[in-house]
């Protein structure tokens, strides 16, 4: 299963207690990218977090995946997780009249 997670910070966390996780974090998340767990990884300018694309078998071992992640396990950092499914609206769109097409 693919998943969407997006970072966000929590509450009145500095910059400076999350710069001092930077490099644990960085270093769990390349293990997590090596592992073939995290499939790419995203750095947002406009709002200031991680955008990632996860590989996992079920919502509970990608959250699992998270949850390693240092910021995550010190309260810096959560994610908002969101199962990603094929697009299919187009059958249903092109339903009618053009499925000889399809």
């Amino acid at each position: 299963m693919k998943f969407l997670a997006m970072s966000r910070r929590m509450p009145d966390v500095s910059n400076e207690q999350v710069a001092e996780q930077a490099v644990a974090e960085a270093l769990q998340a390349f293990r997590l990218m090596r592992s073939g767990t995290f499939e790419q990884m995203y750095f947002s300018t406009e709002w200031k977090g991680a955008v990632l694309v996860l590989q996992s078998v079920s919502r509970d071992e990608a959250q699992a995946a998270l949850d390693s992640l240092p910021m995550v396990r010190t309260g810096l950092i959560g994610f908002d997780l969101y199962r990603l499914e094929p697009y299919d609206h187009f059958v249903r769109l092109f339903a009618g009249e053009h499925q000889a097409a399809l």
